[in-house]
């Protein structure tokens, strides 16, 4: 008997595959967005937040470039080598880029990390602050 090949039934077979490895390893798929991030607008400026439990501040690297926050860091394994019934937590070097929705003043920028949380305070620049009209 003759039968028809049909390409879009292996695409299907394909999508379902990936989508397989994607939901039976759930950690590969969320590492690309290691830390979470919060941004709050103030009235002179913005707080980033992220939240990176086990890293440490000498493993991180801020930089302002092109009206983005970058964040660069490594999460340093504090466990032994053994062989795992179940491992959930992820190690290693992590980058984030987060577009600031306004430029910055780069001589005004604070960053500070505790207990788990990254906190960065960045200043709005003079041409990005809001003027006060004059009507007369």
């Amino acid at each position: 008997m003759f039968s028809t090949y049909n390409m879009f039934d292996e695409m299907l077979d394909l999508r379902n595959v990936i989508e397989r490895f994607f939901d039976d390893n759930p950690i590969t798929a969320a590492r690309t967005d290691f830390p979470p991030v919060n941004l709050y607008e103030e009235a002179d400026g913005i707080e980033v937040t992220a939240f990176m439990p086990g890293v440490k501040a000498y493993s991180l690297n801020l930089q302002l470039l092109n009206q983005s926050l970058v964040i660069e860091g490594e999460k340093m394994s504090d466990l032994q080598e053994k062989p795992y019934v179940r491992r959930e937590r992820t190690f290693g070097t992590f980058q984030k880029s987060v577009r600031l929705p306004f430029k910055v003043d780069p001589g005004s920028v604070e960053a500070t990390l505790r207990d788990g949380v990254l906190t960065v305070r960045l200043t709005k620049a003079p041409e990005a602050r809001a003027k006060k009209i004059e009507v007369k």
